[in-house]
């Protein structure tokens, strides 16, 4: 149920980034001094993706089915407040175009392929791995104080690379906080809903993501999507 809202709600997030910078929408800057002081980093790419599998990481903890339906709840209350931001507010990075050289270049190019710019703030990317890391650490403090540091860490990916303002994660991080109150704490749950299952089910999504980084690094060795094949937006807006 958890990974189907997932499948659910991410192509949301990529398809409101699409409609905004194809719509001719004026994109806002907000930039910070600390947006400045991170130089462009493209090995944080592999971070950045780790959020993919970091946001269903709470099957691995879950085994009370009012968990697992106030999760899902938390996950789309991200949606519905971010995505009248996006479209009403929309907020891009400039991109200056990255040549691929590498696989970390390579995979800039994958993200910037999927991902325009246009649906930045609030950072879905932060939001969706800081209420993973709390849905988590009801359960498991330890395991979710390891997702807690997971998530500040891709905040900073998403600064590195250039998908985000600093700003657009510190608001992601609270509509996460948010979420997670309204989800568990205006009805509390018996303390015995939270007790997790075996820490070896963490084991399936962190070996998916291995295997997903995997699948999508072979593009790179077996020499797919060259620079011209790029799409004209990509890079730059």
């Amino acid at each position: 149920m958890l990974a189907s809202t997932a499948v659910v709600l991410i192509p949301i997030y990529a398809a409101v980034g699409v409609y905004t910078a194809r719509a001719g929408q004026p994109m806002h800057q907000i930039p910070t001094l600390l947006d400045r002081m991170i130089p462009f980093q493209p090995a944080w790419v592999f971070v950045y993706a780790f959020v993919f599998l970091q946001c269903i990481a709470p099957v691995a903890v879950i085994t009370d089915a009012r968990v697992l339906t106030r999760t899902v709840f938390a996950y789309f209350a991200l949606y519905a407040v971010g995505t009248p931001m996006w479209v009403f507010y929309p907020v891009g990075v400039p991109r200056p175009p990255v040549p691929i050289v590498d696989m970390w270049t390579y995979g800039i190019g994958i993200v910037r392929y999927v991902d325009p710019p246009g649906n930045c703030m609030p950072s879905m990317h932060v939001a969706l791995a800081v209420l993973a890391s709390l849905v988590v650490y009801r359960h498991d403090r330890k395991a979710g104080t390891l997702l807690g540091v997971s998530a500040a860490l891709i905040w900073w990916s998403t600064v590195a690379i250039r998908q985000h303002y600093a700003t657009d994660g510190l608001i992601g991080g609270i509509l996460a906080l948010f979420a997670d109150r309204l989800a568990f704490d205006a009805q509390p749950l018996p303390p015995q809903a939270y007790l997790p299952l075996p820490r070896a089910w963490h084991l399936t999504w962190v070996l998916g993501f291995v295997v997903a980084v995997s699948v999508l690094m072979s593009g790179w060795w077996l020499g797919w999507m060259p620079v011209d094949q790029l799409p004209p937006n990509a890079n730059s807006w």
